[in-house]
């Protein structure tokens, strides 16, 4: 009896079949169930339970990213030139899922009792190798977006489902890292437990994806063929691409101020560290509930137009959250509510964006370059978070912020400013922005039908 051979999901041109769509959500979720943990979690984890001071821990997060200017780029150009059986992006999930679920357990597995060069010695190289494997697995994960479809409405469709499974992933880290680290009279354990769950997680949900989906035959894909520092060149000289990514930057810079900041926002000024999970719960509900809304929106106008303002909404909400006076729940669940309809559009819209975005390079320099742009667009995407979760450090540090403490007047102060106006001002910066973008929907079908033109005419 022959060995029983799952069918397997092809990537098509154009439409893509539900499955697919849901098998690439899940590998979504495991992602995004880290970067959560990791942006909501882990500064207060390095402060609060492994007692390391806030400069230093987050000094050392930044050190840790020295090592991605290189690594993003560098493996996405890897991964565009890769000729392999197992296909150019499939080859790096099927052997980077079980080192990238090591690797996270490893982040949250800090021992006790270091002395202050050592837990910044400890903090920089446990980061460095987690976003090592993270990289090697993520960009390929990433890049197969821009070659399942090549329609400018499926692709925003494609993002739309797979969002539901990052919003899930999200809401995932942030709920359950107090439940399970409240399990335990120690929390160095239950963080331990905890990076033990996600990086299961994160391994299984990489293999799913590697299991079940089959890029094109080696034939049919446009091998990259650039030099690195060429097509790094190539690759900051298309406008359309360095416009989005500017936005992007500046709303992944103002999303981590919040979320590094909502922890001590929500313990220290609301007064209510009991309410943490349901409010963060709320939070990815709403982003999960309005996604689909900004889809409609986008097909409706455009992503760029989605995208704008739905920031401006998400804007609004968190500049009311510095009016919220301590004890205020009510109003708080209502700012949520609000931050949460504006920011379901950012995890529909750039993301299909991205891709449109590739056609432009291609009808520059004639190849498919996805591995180098998701690099870059992850660069960029994991320097903000790790800047965010920086100026959230030395802002504590700043304001004279005590762990495990009442704060005084002017800590509270900080950590509101942090949390609300400051992120606020940021996403207003963007709205024009992208209002002046320049693919469209009528723009990037004619491009395609001038690279279908000219691939003709080289045959």
């Amino acid at each position: 009896m022959s060995a029983y051979s799952p069918p397997h999901l092809e990537l098509g041109d154009e439409k893509l079949p539900l499955g697919l769509k849901l098998v690439y959500a899940v590998g979504n979720l495991g992602f995004t169930l880290l970067i959560s943990a990791i942006g909501f979690f882990l500064l207060i984890f390095y402060t609060d339970v492994a007692q390391i001071a806030p400069a230093l821990a987050s000094t050392a997060l930044l050190v840790g990213k020295v090592w991605d200017i290189v690594n993003d780029p560098l493996f996405g150009w890897i991964s565009d030139r890769t000729k392999s059986p197992l296909g150019r992006r499939r080859v790096y999930l099927i052997y980077g899922a079980l080192p990238l679920a090591l690797v996270s357990f490893a982040l949250w597995a800090v021992p006790r009792g270091l002395s202050s060069t050592t837990a910044f010695l400890w903090i920089v190289l446990s980061y460095a190798l987690f976003d090592t494997f993270f990289t090697i697995t993520n960009v390929p994960f990433n890049s197969l977006t821009a070659e399942l479809t090549k329609d400018y409405d499926e692709r925003t469709s494609l993002m739309a489902v797979a969002s539901i499974g990052a919003v899930v992933g999200y809401l995932l880290g942030a709920v359950l890292p107090p439940m399970i680290t409240g399990g335990f009279e120690d929390a160095s354990t239950g963080y331990l437990v905890m990076g033990a769950v996600f990086g299961g997680i994160v391994g299984l949900s990489i293999a799913l994806v590697a299991w079940r989906v089959r890029e094109p035959s080696q034939d049919k894909q446009m091998t990259a063929g650039l030099p690195i520092l060429a097509s790094i060149r190539a690759t900051f000289s298309n406008k359309p691409f360095i416009m989005l990514l500017t936005a992007f930057a500046i709303v992944r810079l103002s999303f981590t101020l919040m979320q590094s900041s909502v922890p001590y926002y929500i313990r220290y000024y609301l007064g209510a560290p009991d309410r943490m999970s349901l409010i963060l719960a709320l939070l990815m509900v709403t982003v999960g509930v309005f996604v689909y809304f900004w889809k409609w929106v986008s097909d409706k106008t455009s992503k760029s137009k989605a995208y704008a303002f739905g920031l401006l909404v998400m804007g609004g909400g968190a500049f009311a959250t510095f009016l919220i006076q301590e004890g205020q729940l009510i109003f708080m669940n209502i700012a949520v509510i609000v931050i949460g309809f504006g920011l379901s559009s950012h995890w529909v819209a750039p993301y299909a964006m991205l891709p449109d975005v590739i056609e432009h390079d291609e009808a520059k320099t004639g190849e498919r370059r996805e591995g180098m742009y998701y690099g870059v667009y992850g660069l960029v995407d994991k320097i903000m978070r790790t800047l965010g979760v920086f100026l959230v450090g030395m802002g504590l540090d700043l304001v004279d912020y005590v762990p495990n403490a009442a704060q005084s007047a002017r800590s509270l102060l900080g950590i509101r400013l942090i949390f609300g106006p400051i992120p606020a001002l940021l996403l207003i910066f963007v709205f024009p922005l992208l209002l002046r973008y320049p693919v469209t929907r009528q723009s990037h079908t004619e491009l395609r039908k001038d690279l279908a033109r000219n691939r003709q005419a080289e045959d």
